[in-house]
């Protein structure tokens, strides 16, 4: 082990990584410091929100797009401040889901969204 960093505090910025590299400056002996960059909050205005929630509610979307987990927790969260939680749930059940990684498909398992898939598909 070197201590060419003994006596230095860093600060080091959320990473996929982060252990790792806190590990290795450590290892150098710093201090660090984890320090998260964003804040994940709900928007500001909520009236969009929860027109859409209500039109989705209804059946009126074929298909959903899922980008983050994030994003569902907090569409749920809506939906429950508007007493549409079961409605949205049971809207959601029935549209096919479209997801991008993992995190969003474990998301719908983790709040028991049942499963309409589309298929996968290739890409060029």
């Amino acid at each position: 082990m070197t201590e060419e960093l003994t006596g230095r505090r860093i600060v080091v910025p959320e990473t996929r990584e982060l252990g790792q590299l806190l590990r290795m400056l450590e290892e150098r002996g710093a201090d660090t410091v984890p320090c998260p960059m964003i804040a994940i909050r709900d928007a500001p205005d909520p009236v969009p929100i929860n027109a859409w929630l209500r039109r989705f509610a209804k059946g009126m979307c074929h298909d959903f797009v899922l980008m983050t987990g994030e994003g569902l927790r907090r569409l749920l969260g809506f939906a429950r401040r508007l007493d549409l939680e079961p409605a949205f749930r049971a809207a959601l059940a029935e549209t096919r889901k479209i997801t991008r990684g993992p995190k969003p498909v474990r998301a719908l398992r983790e709040n028991r969204i049942g499963r309409r898939r589309a298929r996968r598909r290739t890409h060029d």
